[in-house]
């Protein structure tokens, strides 16, 4: 159907209706979305706890709730997922108790995952008690505004922000800047409240951060002895597209980035797919437009743009497993594997606990669902590898479990086809224990072809599907490889197609062994 000028979906008057919206064909999403912003219900939410979720609409249960964090299972019906906002993947150890406090309310059915963009989704949570949850990580700075859906999700940036040896520039006070201009500091944004889908931003602190898989990408650069970003957009993984960003040529100076980030969101949101939801990501509206039709657009919204002098990602990413020196004299770092990103209750406090006693009293939390613990001095190195906590998160994981990393599966997410999280977690002990390969291979399972587990960009990639079995329809993968970053990132091509969940495994070893140097190991 039409949206027509001062008209709503159902032809009452409507003079709020967004101007993007007006004379757009929209699909039923985008007519629940255009009745009412999902930032509307924030003003219900205490009456939402009160009457309880088996007594609300149905639109504002499974749509509306989402632009406040809180996602309606239907595998685990009055179970709840809570997905934070974590600009940069920063996290003191107020919040990460904060956190664990939360899990810790819904005992067996609690738990917590690290997610691909530096961030913290919360698992078993109660509708009766979002209002309660909300206010105490506000009181630790945490928010849970706009971070699904038809949103600008989390703003990622350099784990090693601020004690990077290699930085070019620290990008928390820009991820944090971004967050803030988006999310209306964590008020809720009307601006960026309907867009045609998800939209992610990212901001590079190093030639080794590769984030050319976001929509807009800041990357630095010096220019006439100024340092500022050059700019790249476009980037996606999805069910109908994978494509890594390209280069707008253009550069803006530190002060610019929200500015360029609105001109770029805004002809996405006011051109964009509204019927044929597929379509409707940034990267088809930008290829239909073509790069420079584009940035001409750019420039009539941002004004004249100056060319960027070269930024460029051209530095493979480095593993943070281990202790590594910081920038700062006498200080290190520790990255710790956490398997497949999960995280208990107990673990929070630990965590919160050890960062407060040897180290910073915080944690960085990164892309491939692991953490960083900052601020430990030389003199205590000894005893923070003595620590038992490190039997459970260690230093040195094995090549295959280092690069492991799982979206959610089928566990809570209806939309995946497989259980990633469990099948990851024994491909990798069990391929580690039986092979030696030369380096770490990053392996990616993602349940579904929405590649939140970020198949594609994966030098081994597993996005779930169903296949024919012995007994009908089982749990099966189609496998791709060459994902790469750095220097020449490409995107992985199909290898395999309908491998049998039961298989893949073995299925692994052979490509593993082919393709990736692995041996058996001797007994």
């Amino acid at each position: 159907m039409v949206a027509t000028p001062n008209s709503s979906i159902d032809g009452t008057d409507n003079a709020a209706l967004p101007v993007w919206l007006e004379g757009k064909t929209l699909n039923k999403i985008e007519q629940n979305k255009a009745n009412k912003d999902g930032l509307a219900v924030g003003a219900e939410l205490e009456t939402f706890a009160r009457l309880g979720w088996e007594n609300i609409d149905e639109t504002d249960l499974q749509l509306r709730l989402k632009w406040y964090g809180m996602f309606w299972r239907p595998k685990t019906p009055g179970l709840f997922m809570l997905r934070l906002r974590v600009p940069n993947g920063v996290l003191n150890s107020e919040q990460l108790r904060c956190i664990g406090g939360v899990v810790a309310r819904y005992g067996t059915n609690g738990s917590a995952d690290i997610t691909t963009r530096q961030n913290i989704q919360l698992r078993g949570v109660l509708l009766e008690d979002l209002p309660d949850i909300r206010s105490r990580l506000s009181n630790v700075g945490l928010a849970t505004i706009q971070s699904g859906f038809d949103n600008p999700r989390n703003v990622t940036g350099n784990p090693l922000a601020g004690i990077d040896p290699q930085e070019i520039v620290d990008t928390r006070p820009f991820t944090e800047e971004l967050q803030n201009y988006l999310t209306n500091n964590a008020e809720g944004n009307p601006e960026f409240s309907n867009l045609p889908r998800k939209w992610n931003t990212a901001v590079a602190g190093s030639k080794d951060n590769f984030l050319l898989h976001n929509d807009i990408v800041f990357h630095p650069v010096e220019r006439d002895g100024v340092m500022g970003f050059g700019v790249w957009v476009g980037g996606v993984l999805s069910s109908q597209i994978n494509a890594y960003a390209y280069p707008l040529n253009a550069w803006v100076k530190p002060d610019e980035i929200c500015r360029m980030t609105g001109a770029v969101i805004t002809l996405w949101r006011d051109n964009g797919e509204r019927n044929k939801r597929p379509k409707g990501r940034f990267r088809f509206y930008l290829d239909e437009l073509g790069v420079d039709a584009f940035r001409a657009k750019v420039e009539e919204r941002f004004g004249p743009l100056t060319p960027d002098p070269g930024s460029v990602f051209d530095a493979t990413p480095r593993s943070h497993y281990g202790i590594h020196p910081q920038k700062q004299d006498g200080l290190h770092y520790a990255g710790l594997h956490v398997p497949v990103g999960r995280l208990k209750a107990e673990d929070f406090q630990d965590l919160a606990d050890l960062a407060e006693r040897l180290g910073a009293a915080e944690v960085r939390l990164t892309e491939d669902q692991n953490l960083i613990l900052t601020g430990i001095t030389t003199a205590n190195l000894e005893a923070f590898q003595a620590e038992p906590l490190l039997q459970r998160f260690v230093l040195d994981p094995g090549h295959i479990a280092a690069g492991t990393v799982s979206c959610t599966g089928s566990t809570y997410c209806s939309f995946a086809l497989t259980n990633t999280k469990d099948q990851a977690l024994t491909a990798a002990a069990q391929l580690d224990q039986e092979l030696d390969l030369p380096e770490e291979i990053k392996l990616h399972w993602t349940g579904c072809p929405n590649s939140c587990g970020q198949a594609y960009m994966g030098a081994i990639g597993l996005t779930g599907t169903k296949t024919k079995g012995a007994e009908g329809m089982v749990e099966g993968y189609n496998i791709t490889i060459g994902g790469s970053q750095g220097a020449d990132p490409q995107i992985g091509t199909l290898e395999r197609k309908n491998v049998l969940a039961t298989e893949v495994q073995q299925v692994l070893k052979e490509i593993l062994m082919d393709k990736f140097g692995a041996k058996p190991k001797v007994s």
